[in-house]
């Protein structure tokens, strides 16, 4: 089925069709336009967009790169670069990395193979290396800090886990654990430098036994929270995301531990999970669905020519039910089972920051 069937069955020239089929701004009558329409949808004529691609110089598609598709974090930033994605006329294609950086690369040049208009890189992994291989050939945007330097939406992760960890210090806990992502992460690497200064600002010196490194997922929150309860003990615990929290909720319970009595939790994006958890979660709030929405937008600022400055948006700290002051004399340790603090009433309190 080719554009000239179209025509013939419309009555109206090829180069008609095009316009319509194309979205171009040539005035075309609209009784003309609904029988072209109508056309190419009894013939079930699709145009081919490779061609029209390759005369415009330009795919209508975008790339995305993301560490871990199964992460709920990422499927809320998707959502929002699909959304944008849509309303212009442009089509995602999804690419999941793993975190390795040999996967990252063959993705990137898998694009630039596919002349996509853009890319957008999330999860914190974009290299010098990366952006040597792009060349400048499509502009590449970025949710999050990354190692290369591109324009980008992200929030303060070094102010808002020291927001995590200061709620914490404020219930009266004084031996607060951190579960680190991965060292290679500086998502990771940001959120323990804010829960570090907020210790040394309480006049805490932070114990190298509390700190664990891990992965972003619930079983890396579950076994670095196995390897801290063999490590020492604590009274509370700040988890670089809430799928760590919910790893760590499992960790305790097995222990015998219960939270908050025995330890408190803080997540970090607040997640769909977070709020339905039991106990629901303690989390950061960070605004997932418009910083997807807002880097897709960047992106097609810089395609466009027009200036792009990086984007930096507030997070909140959302107190639920999984924190709690420490027992009465047991401020230090999780241990002792006496004394249990009573569970907050399952009510939400919010404190925003930039």
């Amino acid at each position: 089925m080719t554009i000239r069937d179209v025509a013939r069955l419309a009555g109206v020239s090829p180069a008609t069709v095009s316009r319509v089929l194309s979205g171009s701004n040539h005035p075309v009558r609209e009784d003309t336009r609904r029988r072209v329409l109508e056309a190419a949808q009894r013939l079930a004529y699709y145009p081919n967009r490779l061609a029209r691609s390759l005369l415009r110089r330009e795919t209508a598609v975008v790339g995305l790169l993301v560490p871990d598709v199964s992460n709920p974090y990422y499927a809320a930033v998707l959502r929002g670069i699909e959304d944008v994605a849509h309303q212009h006329g442009l089509a995602v294609i999804l690419c999941n990395t793993d975190r390795d950086p040999a996967k990252q690369r063959q993705y990137l040049r898998t694009l630039l193979e596919h002349r996509v208009d853009g890319v957008v890189a999330a999860g914190g992994t974009l290299t010098v290396e990366d952006l040597r291989m792009v060349d400048g050939r499509v502009p590449v945007v970025a949710v999050g800090r990354h190692p290369a330097r591109v324009p980008s939406v992200r929030v303060n992760n070094v102010e808002a886990a020291r927001q995590a960890c200061r709620h914490l210090l404020e219930l009266g806990h004084v031996r607060v654990a951190c579960l680190a992502g991965p060292a290679s992460s500086l998502t990771a690497r940001d959120r323990v430098r804010g829960y570090l200064a907020a210790l040394r600002e309480a006049g805490i010196q932070p114990d190298e036994r509390w700190l664990v490194w891990s992965e972003f997922t619930a079983e890396g929150g579950y076994r670095a929270t196995r390897e801290l309860l063999a490590r020492c003990r604590v009274s509370a615990v700040v988890a670089s995301n809430d799928q760590m929290a919910l790893g760590a909720l499992r960790a305790l319970w097995e222990e015998g531990l219960q939270v908050p009595e025995d330890v408190s939790v803080v997540g970090f994006d607040d997640t769909s999970a977070a709020a339905v958890s039991v106990p629901a979660l303690t989390t950061v709030a960070v605004p997932t669905y418009e910083m997807g929405r807002r880097t897709l937008e960047l992106l097609l600022a810089v395609r466009a020519g027009r200036r792009a400055a990086n984007v930096v948006l507030p997070t909140e700290l959302r107190v639920r039910e999984s924190t709690a002051p420490p027992r009465k004399g047991q401020a230090a340790a999780v241990g002792d089972r006496a004394g249990r603090t009573q569970r907050p009433e399952g009510r939400e309190r919010v404190c925003t920051h930039p």
